[in-house]
């Protein structure tokens, strides 16, 4: 994949904005309701930090915002991921971890592999 379709959305603050939003909606969601989905103090600070590198990708700094993104989406998938494919399997916690891998290859790519090109 060509640098000029990756970069706009890596830029972007949106598709952090978007899981922040998801994390903060899934927090109305009891921890019981669902086998396997995260607390409700992950799912809410994940929400919060994800506004945060939301904040710093807004302000022009492209580089750390990807780079908070990509380490805290990171963390969540490994505290959350495997135990959201295990069975039995709920829509909810596939969902945000779905979400979240998306967003970590996303602003990974910007952070490890484009970081410095003028592509």
């Amino acid at each position: 994949m060509e640098a000029k379709v990756v970069r706009p959305f890596s830029q972007s603050p949106w598709p952090a904005w978007s899981l922040g939003s998801i994390f903060l909606a899934s927090s109305a969601i009891p921890p019981n309701a669902f086998k396997n989905l995260p607390p409700f103090p992950q799912r809410a600070g994940f929400s919060l930090i994800m506004f945060g590198a939301v904040y710093v990708t807004s302000t022009g700094d492209v580089s750390n915002g990807s780079g908070i993104s990509t380490a805290w989406c990171l963390t969540y998938l490994f505290w959350n991921g495997r135990r959201s494919l295990t069975a039995p399997r709920n829509p909810v916690s596939l969902f945000l971890t779905g979400a979240t891998a998306l967003c970590t290859g996303l602003y990974g790519t910007e952070y490890f592999v484009l970081q410095g090109s003028d592509d």
